[in-house]
C-alpha cells in the first residue's frame, strides 16, 4: 500500500478531502488488498519517457522566475503551432494569442473570472454564468468572483448532451441577463463529445446576451484527430455573431500526458484580453515559474511523431479500459452507464436499494471495498444541484484492475 501512504498526511491537521478520511478508514481495517484509486483522475505514472528525459535539458535560465508573463517564449511558440494544428485554426492567427499556464488551468480560469468581475464592478447584484450539468467545479472558480451558476441539465430529459433546441429554450427563460457561458465540449464527466451544432448554439447564446465565453478543453486530445473532433475554439472563432465577445480557452497538457502535477497548459484568448489577464491580473499574485517543466514540454511537443504515437496508444488503452469496466458492470446487472469516448471516465447509477445520498454510497465503496471513486459532480466540496444517482469512475487503470474494482463492489453488495 505504498502509494496511498506516500500521499496521505494526517499528522498536521485534518485533510478536508473526503478521499483521505475514507482511505484512512480502509487502511485501518488492515486490508491486504491495495486500494484502487478511481476518483481523482490522476495516474501517478505513465508520463511519456521522452518527456521525463527532457527535464534534464533545461538551461540555467529555466530555474528562476521568468521575464515574460506569457510563459517560456520557446513553449509559447510551440503551443501556438500545436493549437493551430490540432484545433484546425489555419488562417485565424490574428484572432487570438497564446500564453502558457504554469499554475494549472483551474487557477487561470479563476483569474479570468476575476477579470470579468472587475469589468462589471459598477453593477449591483450577482453576475450569471451558464454551465451544462453535470459539471466540473466551475462554481468553485466563479462564485468567489460574484457569479451565480445556472445549470442547463440535459439529464432531466434522458439525454446527456444539450441540444440546440434545449439551449434555445434556456435562452428564452433567462431573466436578468447572462454574463458568461462555459463550454466544455469534450465533456467532463460524461466523456461525450458535443456536436458542432451544440457548441455553435452555446456561442450564439453568448452573442445574443453579449456574454463572455470560457472554453475548457481539458480532454480535447482524447479523440482521434482523423475524426475531426468538435473544436469549440474553432467554432467560437468562426461564428460571426461572436466577434468582439470576451473569451478565454484553456487546454490542459497535464491531463493529456499524465503529468497533472506539472500544472502546464495552454491559455488562448483575444490579444488584448490575454495581455490584461497575464500582465495585470495574474501578475498580482504569482510570477511565471517552473520554466524547466515548460522547456521539457516544448521538447516533447516538438517531436510530432512521438506525440502522435503516444496519443494513439493512449486512445487504444482507454478504449480497452472503458470496455473492461462497462463489461464488468453490465455483468453485475448495472445499466444506464454513460461512457463517452472523449474523456477518461464513466458514470453509473447507484443501485436502486440505495437512497439518494451519493456521498454515503461513495464512502461505502471506499471503506468496504477499497474502491475510491467520485461524484458525478467532480469536486472536493458538495455542489448543487445534487439530483441524480450517477457516480464517476476513473478509467486510467489497466483492464484487469478495473474488472477487479467491479468485482469488489459486487462482492460488497454495492452494485445491486
Amino acid at each position: 500500500m505504498t502509494l496511498p501512504r506516500e500521499l496521505l498526511e494526517t499528522d498536521v491537521a485534518p485533510n478536508h478531502l473526503p478521499d483521505t478520511d475514507w482511505l484512512d478508514q480502509y487502511l485501518a481495517r488492515g486490508e491486504a488488498r491495495e486500494p484502487i484509486m478511481l476518483g481523482l483522475g490522476e495516474r501517478w505514472g505513465g508520463t511519456p519517457a521522452p518527456l521525463l528525459a527532457a527535464l534534464g535539458s533545461a538551461s540555467a535560465a529555466s530555474h528562476g522566475y521568468q521575464l515574460s508573463m506569457y510563459g517560456l517564449p520557446r513553449l509559447r511558440g510551440v503551443l501556438r503551432d500545436y493549437l493551430r494544428r490540432t484545433h484546425r485554426l489555419e488562417g485565424l492567427d490574428d484572432a487570438y494569442e497564446v500564453a502558457v499556464g504554469w499554475t494549472g488551468t483551474r487557477a487561470v480560469m479563476r483569474d479570468y473570472a476575476e477579470l470579468l468581475a472587475a469589468r462589471h464592478s459598477g453593477r449591483k447584484g450577482h453576475l450569471s454564468a451558464l454551465v451544462v450539468a453535470p459539471s466540473w467545479d466551475y462554481a468553485g472558480i466563479l462564485e468567489p468572483s460574484g457569479f451565480r451558476i445556472h445549470y442547463l441539465d440535459p439529464t432531466l430529459t434522458g439525454s446527456w448532451e444539450p441540444t440546440p433546441e434545449m439551449i434555445a429554450d434556456t435562452a428564452a427563460g433567462l431573466t436578468g441577463g447572462l454574463d458568461l457561458v462555459v463550454i466544455n465540449a469534450q465533456h467532463n464527466p460524461t466523456g461525450i463529445s458535443w456536436s458542432p451544432d451544440t457548441v455553435r448554439a452555446l456561442v450564439r447564446l453568448a452573442a445574443e446576451h453579449g456574454a463572455a465565453v470560457l472554453v475548457d478543453d481539458a480532454y480535447y486530445g482524447f479523440l482521434d484527430p482523423a475524426g475531426e473532433p468538435t473544436s469549440a475554439l474553432l467554432e467560437l472563432l468562426t461564428e460571426e455573431s461572436a466577434a468582439g465577445l470576451p473569451w478565454l480557452a484553456v487546454r490542459s497538457l497535464g491531463k493529456q500526458f499524465n503529468c497533472n502535477g506539472w500544472a502546464v497548459g495552454a491559455v488562448t484568448g483575444p490579444p488584448g484580453l490575454l495581455d490584461e489577464l497575464v500582465n495585470d491580473v495574474r501578475a498580482r499574485h504569482t510570477y511565471n515559474h517552473g520554466a524547466f517543466l515548460q522547456n521539457a514540454m516544448a521538447d516533447w511537443l516538438t517531436d510530432e511523431r512521438a506525440v502522435s504515437e503516444f496519443l494513439a496508444r493512449e486512445r487504444e488503452e482507454y478504449e480497452e479500459q472503458r470496455t473492461a469496466a462497462v463489461t464488468a458492470l453490465t455483468r453485475f446487472g448495472v445499466s444506464r452507464i454513460v461512457a463517452g469516448p472523449a474523456g477518461p471516465y464513466l458514470l453509473y447509477p447507484m443501485p436502486e436499494n440505495r437512497d439518494g445520498d451519493r456521498m454515503a454510497y461513495l464512502e461505502d465503496c471506499a471503506v468496504r471495498a477499497g474502491v475510491l471513486m467520485s461524484d458525478a459532480w467532480p469536486a472536493a466540496r458538495l455542489l448543487a444541484p445534487r439530483a441524480g444517482r450517477h457516480v464517476r469512475m476513473y478509467l486510467g487503470r489497466p483492464p484487469e484492475v478495473l474488472t477487479e474494482a467491479c468485482v469488489r463492489l459486487s462482492d460488497a453488495g454495492l452494485l445491486g
